[in-house]
């Protein structure tokens, strides 16, 4: 069986019509949103990533230097010696 074509009345038409484009402005704006809001995750992400890469070197220059200070007192104190680890001796 097929369905009787519904003729709409002139209002009713303008009303989808109207729909339809607020629909249509609705998306474009969500979607110039979305793009918007891309652009502005990217450049945090840009941000973060040189912060993190500031901290990592600032972090190994900061162990370089605790090395060289901890390398200097060692040899200056003689501790050297016997660097190995301390095990108990056994008394037979």
């Amino acid at each position: 069986m097929q369905k009787r074509a519904v003729v709409l009345e002139p209002e009713e038409k303008k009303a989808i019509t109207m729909l339809q484009q607020i629909r249509a402005l609705r998306k474009d704006q969500v979607a110039r949103r979305k793009e918007k809001q891309a652009e502005r995750k990217e450049g945090y992400k840009k941000k973060i990533a040189k912060i993190d890469t500031l901290k990592a070197d600032a972090r190994t220059a900061e162990r370089k230097e605790k090395r060289r200070r901890e390398a200097r007192s060692s040899t200056l104190d003689g501790s050297r010696e016997g660097g190995g680890r301390n095990k108990k001796l056994k008394t037979t």
